[in-house]
């Protein structure tokens, strides 16, 4: 009896240990949220949870909870879960990098310098993730701005297509010609002819003029100045005096990439749009390089990047960590590349795929190639509460109530502006 009892207590403690030892097997549970936006491709969709299986298969102690939300709000989603202690391990979004300074995103530093993650990535990208010299996350891909044009629309009206080395002038000569309202032909689409073109385009550094410093800071000594005031004159212009730009019914219909629309002869683009347009456009249509300021300049890239991020309180950041480090790396950079979903961070991989020799992807890499600028919006994390709103109002004030002292409106936009940004800066820690 006594050698049975011995037994059951051995077998007792085997169990348990052997229940412990399982408890410890279990795999760390990371989540990613992440984001769709209208014209987003069903490939996108399916692209995360591919990526979370394949880094599953590298990383078997490591499960990825993905979850998808729509774009808009995203941020306000971010923050809300983080402010209830309830923040995602993961995410990407574009934030201003010195966004850092609110104390939410964890400071990846340390776990770059032990990687060779970063070693590869255009500089443009490492920028967008960089903030006092610290890194606050890794981006998810790397695109530039240039122009996309309806090929069968320049035939029909018997016009030559754009060039790269040609000017914003020649854009402006080019949609005027293409442009027949009677038929509902535009010349171009979307953000060009208001602030957008001013904001976050290609233009916004071709018009010969800054609507903020370098850091952002400051928007009295750039926003109203005469260059400033021409280069949202020749915005504005597009609206109301050439009456080029496609109307707001299209944008109902087609979202902000009307080009798809087949009736929009060019339209400013990412190779964020690049999969939809290869997916649903039923014309012949090429992308060219952005025009130069004038004869006497060259052209200057915009660029920009989704960057990975990690939240600051993530219990499980280590192998949060893991995850974005796989993400960043050529491997992951490749399936998505081959699902035709994100362009790559690395200029290595855009060469191992042909893509830089592309007539369609050669034309951003030149530009992710010489890209030095970060995009105005992208300069201070208080641009969208302090500078956007007043250039709408410049916008608003010219087309709906008819003014024209574009100069005077730009001079108000700009003390109304750095008040707003000098507010804000004050007050932080």
């Amino acid at each position: 009896m006594k050698k049975l009892i011995v037994l059951l207590v051995l077998l007792s403690l085997t169990l348990t240990g052997m229940t412990a030892l399982a408890q410890d097997d279990e795999p760390t549970i990371v989540t990613w949220w992440a984001t769709e936006r209208g014209r987003d491709t069903a490939e996108t969709r399916d692209l995360h949870f591919q990526l979370a299986r394949a880094f599953e298969e590298e990383n078997p102690n490591i499960q990825v909870a993905v979850s998808l939300y729509p774009s808009r709000g995203f941020a306000t989603r971010i923050l809300t879960a983080v402010a209830a202690g309830q923040g995602p391990d993961v995410w990407y979004h574009y934030y201003s990098p010195d966004v850092a300074t609110q104390g939410f995103l964890a400071d990846l530093t340390p776990y770059i310098e032990e990687s060779d993650v970063d070693e590869l990535w255009f500089t443009s990208a490492e920028r967008r993730a960089v903030y006092d010299g610290r890194y606050y996350g890794v981006p998810r891909d790397a695109v530039s701005g240039f122009i996309a044009y309806n090929k069968d629309l320049f035939d029909a009206a018997g016009v030559s297509y754009p060039e790269e080395g040609w000017t914003i002038e020649d854009y402006r000569a080019l949609a005027n010609q293409l442009t027949d309202r009677e038929n509902d032909v535009y010349g171009v689409g979307a953000i060009v002819g208001g602030e957008g073109c001013m904001l976050w385009s290609p233009f916004s550094f071709n018009l010969g003029a800054e609507i903020t410093s370098p850091d952002g800071r400051d928007t009295v000594g750039y926003m109203d100045t005469p260059e400033a005031a021409a280069a949202m004159r020749w915005c504005l212009e597009l609206v109301t005096e050439d009456q080029v730009t496609a109307p707001a019914e299209l944008m109902d219909q087609f979202g902000e990439l009307v080009f798809l629309s087949g009736r929009v002869a060019m339209q400013s683009i990412s190779d964020w749009e690049i999969p939809a347009i290869t997916e649903q456009a039923d014309f012949e249509w090429d992308v060219v390089a952005p025009p130069r300021f004038d004869e006497d300049s060259e052209v200057i890239p915009w660029t920009d990047s989704y960057v990975y991020y990690v939240w600051s309180d993530s219990p499980r950041q280590e192998a949060a960590w893991t995850l974005v480090e796989w993400l960043a790396s050529p491997a992951a950079q490749r399936i998505a590349a081959e699902a035709g979903v994100w362009t790559p961070n690395s200029p290595a991989v855009w060469e191992e795929l042909g893509w830089d020799e592309d007539p369609i992807a050669g034309v951003s890499y030149n530009q992710l190639q010489a890209a030095e600028r970060v995009p105005n919006y992208l300069r201070s994390q208080y641009f969208w509460d302090c500078v956007a709103g007043p250039l709408s109002d410049v916008r608003t004030l010219w087309i709906e109530a008819g003014e024209r002292d574009v100069e005077a409106m730009m001079a108000d936009a700009a003390q109304s502006a750095q008040a707003c940004l000098d507010e804000n800066y004050a007050a932080l820690p």
